[in-house]
């Protein structure tokens, strides 16, 4: 007698089960993080301690070591 009304509150669950399965399955694979995360233009620009005899920058660490000097092992 009612057979459409059945039809239309599963169809009901369906728009609101369907959208909340998107944000959880977004969730568990943390794509959130990659939507929300900022763009990275290449590398942020560091101003250099100095420059080289051959004309290259020096680049240092705020403790005043040179990028380029090997890092002693832990």
């Amino acid at each position: 007698m009612h057979d459409a009304a059945v039809l239309n509150s599963n169809l009901d669950s369906f728009l609101v089960a369907i959208p909340f399965l998107v944000f959880l399955l977004i969730g568990f694979f943390r794509l959130d993080e990659v939507f929300a995360a900022p763009k990275h233009r290449g590398q942020a620009r560091r101003a250099p301690c100095g420059i080289d005899a051959d004309g290259r920058p020096i680049l240092c660490d705020p403790d005043g070591r040179r990028w380029n000097a090997a890092q002693p092992l832990r």
